[in-house]
């Protein structure tokens, strides 16, 4: 992207982060036993320095001989690229002009009471800190955690997982960057980056948009909005027209109530909840409800790629709950046909258990124990051209010899194999694993299914009305080309 093509979309050019090499964490604690700096040293690749008035030595850091802490920013000899702010509001504009001087490309104000706290004075520092910067220096926040950047090392908060991927978060919120981040492993997704910029008073919402969708690093993005500046609705219309990757959207402050709160969060102008929802629709912004459907909904276009979901096939182990799911499904716009007469046959010559049903939802009740029938079924109604997916649910308990009524050694790799027929037919293959007992065996099938990017649920409202949100999405990719 060009520089006039960005002037024309009215955002700043941050593609600088990710060549960061060195940074600085102003403001060490000692009283929080230097918290960030911690946080941020686990992990970082580059070199990093402390900066404090009075202390000269920080355990496990530096022991006053090796350089690494100085009173001021300035007098570190080497160039920083990356600042991290925690400051009290009295000291920030003294620190950023140690910034500007010392030529920092993008400094992380973790500290608030500027615009968020709804007094002139608040907001009158915040303009004063944009003015210091002289735009020489990319802020993100005030209020907000900043930066998680798994490949270089960039993390606010310890324990953040180390392992690069390809999904990126934007959020007004760090409290729910730390839910997602922490969350992720659990789930098999991995970041490229996540964005925390608070109040937004330079970087904001639209510039960090702009960006990911041309970041190469990043493929699926991840939003938590409350709102926009009022003259940035123009440049978000265009930032969202030229964008080709997945946009998983939940906004805050859609409710009159809700609203409110996000005004005091972060002082953002939600505006009116319907204007939001119409430019959703015009430039297929996936919007979701809650973090969970967020982060669930990337998770199935991550592992599955994006997909059209007309049709499924049902597994139950249980008729009641298999009629469950055909109603969730075609409430959601998803059909549970009837197999092909041909494949119909070959799926009827698989079952010799009495109390079972063959017919599409498929009922295997007790037949459940002959894994590799079951195998062989889910193969065959995946094999079905009106077929586009199959969900099956199955309680954890099965996963345990302990409650089976004939031991079965091979039960367990033949439905892990069953569960990965998805990826060799081109298809979305869900299971469901009820938490109702037996937790260990259930964590440890989730962990090899997610290693296997297999998507777990444990119910069904977790995901399936997710599954019509994102074959529409599909559809109009599909009819854009």
């Amino acid at each position: 992207m060009t520089t006039r093509e960005r002037d024309i979309l009215d955002t700043k050019d941050l593609t600088f982060i990710n060549n960061i090499e060195s940074m600085a964490v102003i403001g060490a604690s000692k009283a929080r036993d230097f918290f960030f700096l911690r946080s941020h040293q686990e992990n970082f690749k580059g070199e990093i320095y402390a900066i404090h008035p009075t202390v000269k030595e920080i355990p496990d850091f530096d022991d006053g001989t090796q350089g690494k802490i100085y009173p001021c920013l300035k007098e570190i000899p080497a160039q920083i690229d990356f600042v991290f702010i925690a400051v009290p509001p009295s000291q920030i504009l003294r620190v950023m002009k140690d910034c500007v001087e010392k030529g920092v490309k993008l400094a992380s104000i973790f500290t608030a009471e500027f615009s968020d706290s709804g007094t002139e004075e608040g907001k009158a520092l915040e303009r004063d800190l944009l003015k210091v910067a002289q735009n020489k220096v990319r802020i993100l926040g005030p209020n907000g955690m900043g930066l998680f950047y798994p490949k270089l090392g960039i993390a606010w908060r310890p324990k953040f997982p180390t392992t690069p991927g390809n999904v990126a978060f934007i959020s007004q919120s760090g409290g729910i960057c730390n839910l997602a981040i922490y969350m992720s492993t659990q789930l098999g997704l991995y970041f490229s980056k996540v964005f925390s910029f608070g109040n937004g008073a330079d970087i904001d919402f639209v510039d960090i948009l702009f960006y990911l969708t041309n970041d190469p690093e990043t493929d699926i993005i991840m939003c938590y909005l409350e709102g926009i500046k009022k003259n940035r609705g123009k440049s978000l219309r265009k930032v969202l027209a030229q964008n080709n990757k997945p946009i998983i959207m939940v906004k805050g402050g859609s409710s009159k109530s809700g609203s409110i709160a996000a005004q005091t969060h972060t002082a953002a102008i939600t505006g009116e909840y319907r204007v939001w929802k119409a430019i959703f629709k015009q430039h297929d912004v996936i919007e979701v409800e809650s973090i969970e459907q967020m982060l669930n909904a990337a998770k199935l276009i991550n592992f599955y790629g994006l997909f059209n979901l007309k049709s499924v096939a049902v597994f139950s182990i249980s008729g009641g709950y298999g009629v469950i799911l055909v109603d969730l499904l075609e409430k959601h716009g998803i059909g549970v046909p009837p197999f092909s007469p041909n494949i119909q046959n070959e799926i009827d010559s698989k079952f010799f258990t009495l109390g079972t049903s063959s017919k599409n939802p498929i009922d295997v009740s007790a037949q459940i124990f002959a894994s590799q029938s079951i195998y062989e079924i889910m193969d065959l109604a995946l094999s079905d051209e009106n077929i586009d997916g199959l969900i099956i649910d199955i309680p954890s308990w099965y996963f345990s010899q302990d409650f089976h009524i004939i031991k079965n050694k091979s039960f367990k790799r033949h439905m892990i194999n069953a569960f990965t027929l998805g990826k060799k037919h081109h298809k979305v293959l869900i299971p469901i694993i009820q938490r109702v007992n037996c937790p260990e065996d259930r964590e440890r099938i989730n962990n090899m299914l997610t290693e296997r990017k297999i998507p777990v649920f444990a119910d069904p409202l977790e995901f399936i009305s997710l599954l019509q949100k994102i074959s529409r999405y599909t559809q109009k990719v599909q009819a854009r080309k």
